[in-house]
């Protein structure tokens, strides 16, 4: 399969009120929320401004909770705030209380699915009465020992095709329908997935739409008795003379549908209503364990890999402070997701000449955090050797563009301190955020550069020069502190980070400062997205 389609995803509502579809072709991040810049946007009070996002990495799509406020649900699972989890083809999403389903582009289902498409022609809404509760709760006797003696066996399956199957014999033992099928919603068109059907003519007769349009809503209906079922058309032509629709809830939500009719009059709809309530409880436990099973499955392995790329950043990553020739320095990095895309480190270039790099790499996760580690060890490799700054970083933009993908780059400002001339070089790859703290004031270090590692193919860095002297203080800092959110939405932006820094006297205190401020204003200390300060003092030249 190709990336391109791979690549092709859709999200389709279960609900005709709710906004969508939405398809993509090209767009390997997909942010979900109120927030009108997001790829996906829900305009309903329930979904955050930032609420999820979806992401293709490493050849899969994956799922992460951005700290939404009703959470954010796979299959009925609650996810865990910023773990991310794989998506598969036909998974179900929900950002309580609105439900939609995923198309992925060059998957199949991992079994084929019966899909139908319910009659346009059927008109029974006078035909459909709710079941109430004190009738739910009148299970006859001779069911409930049958019910007890099969929920240990349902409880026990292994897999959803077990379950269903299970669940599907013990609906026709004890009733009198004739036919037992579960459906699930497909999409907002009406068309529902026949997961599995048993009894007499299971594929051939056709299912009521509007019993199940008012099942999904979450109540036990029946085509009613007492009114004439002319109008069910459809229904009434394949010789249907009583039927149930009862849904199976997993956690908030309706996950599929029990269904049963019947040809002859031996189905008693009024009698059977509460069994079959009593099942589809049955059923929804025993397939929200499956289904917490399935995403702890999914996450393990995303886990151990996160886990193996944290563990090769932690050795690369430099001590948080320390003295490198006249230099010192003071840092903090705090992942957003587990896994930092940030990049900080320094490389001895030759006596009195010191590089220092701060950089973020496109992408989040397991794949962000390795490219970060191939580009640190590429610099010390580049500048051991004795490289300049502009060559390195040509050097490494040709390295990076031929050995990843298109949306595979990395943002990365570089300043070579030399405390013998007492000069500062500095490349500026797309960064843009570092500041020089002289006599009390910071302004913002203008740099010649260029794009984005791995951006723009056989494009030659330009450097500039600065002169520093002792007591000079340098700060870098990630796009994840000038672009940290408030509740509103402002940015936390570059002037609250100077206003940060007035008044500090040391390189410890200045990283202190910022990230205080920051999480003063995000209301937060899990920010939105990875965070790296540094500050570097200069503390001899000549």
């Amino acid at each position: 399969m190709s990336e391109d389609a791979a690549l092709l995803f859709e999200l389709v509502p279960l609900d005709s009120d709710l906004v969508g579809p939405f398809e993509f072709n090209d767009s390997p991040l997909l942010r979900i929320g109120r927030d009108p810049d997001s790829e996906i946007v829900l305009p309903y009070p329930s979904v955050s401004r930032r609420h999820a996002r979806i992401q293709f990495e490493s050849g899969r799509w994956l799922l992460l909770d951005a700290g939404s406020r009703h959470g954010t649900f796979l299959n009925g699972q609650q996810l865990d705030v910023e773990i991310p989890v794989e998506i598969s083809n036909g998974d179900r999403l929900s950002f309580p209380p609105h439900e939609y389903r995923v198309r992925l582009g060059g998957q199949s289902a991992t079994r084929k699915p019966s899909i139908i498409a319910l009659d346009e022609r059927e008109d029974e809404a006078g035909q459909v009465e709710q079941i109430s509760h004190r009738e739910l709760n009148s299970l006859a006797a001779k069911r409930l020992g049958l019910l007890m003696d099969r929920a240990g066996a349902i409880s026990e399956a292994r897999d959803e095709a077990e379950l269903v199957e299970c669940v599907l014999e013990i609906l026709l033992d004890g009733t009198g329908f004739g036919r037992a099928a579960i459906l699930r919603s497909i999409d907002e068109d009406g068309r529902v997935e026949v997961i599995g059907s048993l009894g007499q003519a299971s594929e051939a007769r056709p299912f009521s739409r509007t019993l199940i349009a008012a099942a999904r809503r979450g109540e036990t209906v029946r085509l009613s008795s007492e009114q004439d079922l002319s109008k069910a058309v459809s229904i009434v032509a394949g010789g249907v003379q009583s039927a149930i629709c009862t849904p199976v809830r997993s956690g908030a939500s309706v996950a599929c549908l029990i269904y049963l009719d019947a040809t002859d009059s031996s189905a008693d709809a009024v009698d059977d209503a509460a069994y079959c309530a009593a099942i589809a409880r049955l059923h929804g436990l025993a397939l929200g364990n499956l289904q917490r099973q399935e995403l702890e499955r999914r996450q393990e392995g995303l886990l151990q890999e996160i886990r193996a790329a944290r563990s090769v950043q932690e050795r690369i990553m430099p001590t948080p402070a320390g003295q490198v020739a006249g230099v010192r320095y003071a840092m903090h990095a705090q992942p957003g997701r587990v896994v930092a895309g940030d990049l900080f480190g320094f490389t001895e270039i030759s006596e009195g000449r010191t590089a220092f790099f701060l950089g973020d790499v496109a992408g989040k996760g397991a794949a962000a955090g390795m490219l970060m580690a191939v580009i640190q060890a590429s610099l010390d490799a580049y500048f051991s050797a004795g490289e300049m700054p502009a060559p390195a970083i040509d050097r490494l933009n040709e390295f990076v563009i031929h050995r990843t993908a298109s949306n595979e780059f990395s943002t990365l400002f570089l300043a070579v301190i030399d405390t013998v001339e007492g000069r500062l070089c500095t490349v500026d790859a797309g960064h843009g955020y570092a500041l020089l703290l002289r006599d009390g004031g910071s302004t913002v270090i203008e740099s010649d550069g260029g794009p984005p590692v791995g951006a723009v193919e056989d494009i030659p860095f330009g450097e500039s020069l600065h002169d520093i002297k002792v007591g000079d203080r340098i700060i870098l800092y990630s796009d994840g502190v000038a672009e940290e959110p408030d509740e509103s939405g402002t940015l936390f932006g570059v002037e609250r980070t100077q206003a940060a820094l007035e008044g500090s006297s040391s390189v410890a205190e200045d990283v202190d400062r910022v990230m205080a401020a920051l999480r003063t204003f995000a209301g937060t200390d899990a920010f939105s997205d990875d965070v790296t300060v540094a500050s570097l003092e200069i503390t001899e030249v000549g």
